[in-house]
């Protein structure tokens, strides 16, 4: 889900626009939209876990807040924990993330 906190979502949703992998890739989508997000511009300033819970206990993710400096364009998106994305926020040594 994407939650843009300023008014230019002309220009936000194109990032919301990430293609969607047409071939199975083995990676999740979460995952690939967010490379496709970082080779766009946007960086991940922050990180938070949290545990799904209630009748389904959905299970962990992540609440990313991404910034687009050129853009001045911020956005928070949740993303299911996956290693892909440990792997990626441990790589990008994003502020918050604890594996």
């Amino acid at each position: 889900m994407l939650n843009i906190s300023n008014d230019q979502t002309a220009i936000a949703t194109q990032w919301d626009r990430n293609q969607q992998p047409v071939h199975e890739t083995g990676v999740t989508a979460d995952s690939l939209r967010l490379l496709a997000a970082l080779d766009d511009g946007w960086q991940i300033v922050q990180s938070t876990n949290y545990l799904a819970h209630g009748k389904n206990a959905e299970g962990r993710g992540y609440l990313l807040t991404l910034l687009h400096p050129h853009r001045l364009l911020t956005c928070e998106w949740n993303v299911a924990r996956s290693p892909d994305i440990d792997a990626l926020l441990a790589f990008e040594g994003v502020p918050g993330f604890s594996h």
